[in-house]
């Protein structure tokens, strides 16, 4: 999409905001603003960006490459500040062509924790990893925002974790200025951007409707998470986020907002009273759904062997699939016989579906299932799935 006279208008107003946010007498306390200090590098020449396009094969999202071009390249930015365009594809994941494949991550929902096995290519000398997008910011850790250069999603940003379960996010922002400018408005705002983009871009009332009637159980309990970023909740705001850990017909959007209210600690947090009674409600909602909800009794630690045995049976490969991994990494399965457990994990290691295969991997590493150690090894003689291989090894 060519650049256009709106496209300028938006980043003369962030040059402005910038600007005021440096004349500030005490700077804002955000993660990342007192390394940048609201200060961005030189813009890039633009013979230099044609250079860098031409090489990688790729055109720039207009509304970012108008601002590494005319405004800034690096610095102010979320996290630690913006990474330079030139910085921003030297790790392993810029193979040759790496950013002329399309990625394949939509908006909508945060990406399940076997995200990786889905949709990347197992670690290697050769790895193409998160292809079609380009690295912007990093927000500590594993933690980073990537920017999508190819595929449906591109001009957006997700945020994920590279080396953990908490796979891509799509923030709602339209594009990369809109994206910046939310996150300068609300570091002076003093909004939580510690991890920015996990926010919904709405105001409060907004996200109390979202919260209370949107259609996706996702998206309200993002609504609810975002309520609690706010500089400052209203008693509305609190009485919704409160409300719906009772009331919400999703067992998953009561757990994650009861987990956010306990944890971490803000001072700007309310705490409910009675948090282990709540937990202990919400589960037993979850459980008393026609579909146990797996997600909710491990947001609460309380899911069990017993929650996930019969989910493990399902017709619905996408059942067995969550099932297994959780069964592979967060059930605490103590007091389970391990012949139970072995004739479980067999079962997995068997399936055509070689996700499930993984997770039976996983499950026989885990609880070290010796009696299916050499079915292990023979796997290792005939394995033909990539991902499949690498838990082997």
């Amino acid at each position: 999409m060519p650049v256009s006279d709106t496209d300028h208008v938006r980043l003369e107003r962030i040059a402005a905001k910038l600007a005021a946010a440096r004349a500030l007498p005490t700077l804002p306390d955000a993660f990342g603003v007192d390394g940048h200090r609201f200060d961005l590098g030189a813009p890039v020449a633009e013979a230099a960006v044609v250079d860098w396009e031409e090489r990688h094969e790729v055109a720039l999202p207009a509304a970012y490459r108008l601002f590494v071009t005319e405004l800034g390249d690096g610095g102010a930015g979320p996290g630690g500040g913006m990474l330079r365009l030139l910085d921003s594809c030297d790790d392993e994941g810029c193979q040759p062509g790496h950013l002329a494949l399309p990625s394949p991550y939509l908006p909508g929902p945060r990406y399940f924790g076997d995200w990786e096995q889905r949709y990347e290519d197992p670690p290697g000398p050769d790895r193409v990893f998160l292809r079609g997008t380009l690295r912007i910011a990093w927000h500590g850790c594993s933690l980073c925002t990537q920017l999508v250069v190819t595929g449906p999603a591109r001009g957006r940003l997700f945020n994920l974790d590279i080396e953990g379960p908490v796979g891509p996010y799509v923030a709602e922002d339209a594009d990369f200025l809109a994206w910046y400018e939310r996150w300068l408005d609300e570091a002076v705002a003093g909004y939580d951007v510690d991890w920015f983009g996990e926010r919904l871009p709405l105001d409060e009332p907004a996200l109390v409707a979202v919260l209370a009637g949107d259609a996706s159980p996702q998206r309200r309990a993002r609504a609810g998470e975002s309520l609690l970023q706010l500089a400052a909740v209203s008693d509305r705001g609190w009485t919704a986020v409160a409300e719906a850990v009772s009331s919400d017909e999703d067992a998953g959007v009561r757990a994650q907002l009861l987990f956010l209210l306990q944890w971490p600690p803000r001072d700007r947090y309310r705490r409910l009273d009675n948090a282990e009674a709540a937990a202990d409600a919400i589960a037993r909602y979850a459980r008393s759904r026609p579909r146990p909800d797996l997600r909710a009794l491990a947001e609460l630690r309380r899911l069990t062997f017993a929650d996930v045995a019969p989910e493990l049976s399902s017709p619905d490969v996408e059942q067995r699939r969550c099932a297994a991994y959780h069964l592979a990494w967060e059930v605490m399965a103590t007091g389970v016989p391990q012949h139970v457990l072995e004739d479980e994990a067999g079962r997995l290691l068997d399936d055509p579906d070689p996700l499930l295969r993984s997770h039976g991997v996983a499950v026989v590493r885990r609880y070290d299932l010796a009696g299916l150690h050499s079915r292990l090894r023979r796997m290792q003689r005939v394995e033909t799935d990539r991902w499949v291989q690498r838990w082997l090894s």
